[in-house]
């Protein structure tokens, strides 16, 4: 085999530089980290949390929704409302549904409001929704999201500090 003497001196100087540099950084490498160390520099470990052991009790919840929804004065004079015609049946797929297409006799916006009570506050939020009649017989409600959370403290009640 031929060598050229460019070629040659190239791979051998690029060798020899890799080598340096690979030496160098073992030995800068490996004399830092032993210098940290036995001179007492090294980085201090944090000491582990206290264990967090917090003191449990229950508080008694109640939850309640407030809404109101339409029903026929016809069910209503006659005694025949049912848990069913209570319900407010959200629109679980909105394209099934199409708008021109289906008669709607009656429809009205309607306000839920959630509100859970403890012993200590009162948390309300509400949702706006419109509730739809159609001529089918079915009817739905198409749901806007959720309010945030609002809490009230009862007066009554001292904080513990």
């Amino acid at each position: 085999m031929k060598f050229s003497k460019r070629g040659y001196l190239l791979t051998i100087s690029a060798v020899s530089v890799l080598s340096l540099i690979i030496a160098y950084e073992t030995t800068v490498q490996g004399t830092y980290s032993r210098d940290i160390f036995m001179t007492g520099q090294a980085p201090t470990v944090p000491a582990p949390d206290a264990v967090y052991k917090p003191e449990m009790t229950t508080l008694n919840v109640e939850e309640k929704f407030t809404y109101e929804v339409a029903v026929t004065k016809e069910k209503l004079e006659k005694g025949e409302i049912h848990p069913d015609d209570l319900e407010l049946i959200p629109v679980q797929d909105k394209d099934k549904i199409v708008f021109h297409q289906v008669e709607c006799h009656y429809y009205r916006t309607v306000v839920q409001r959630q509100t859970r009570t403890t012993d200590f506050m009162v948390c309300n939020r509400t949702r706006n929704g419109t509730e739809y009649w159609l001529t089918d017989k079915t009817r739905f409600v198409e749901w806007e999201p959720w309010s945030d959370w609002v809490s009230i403290v009862k007066k009554d009640v001292a904080k513990k500090d």
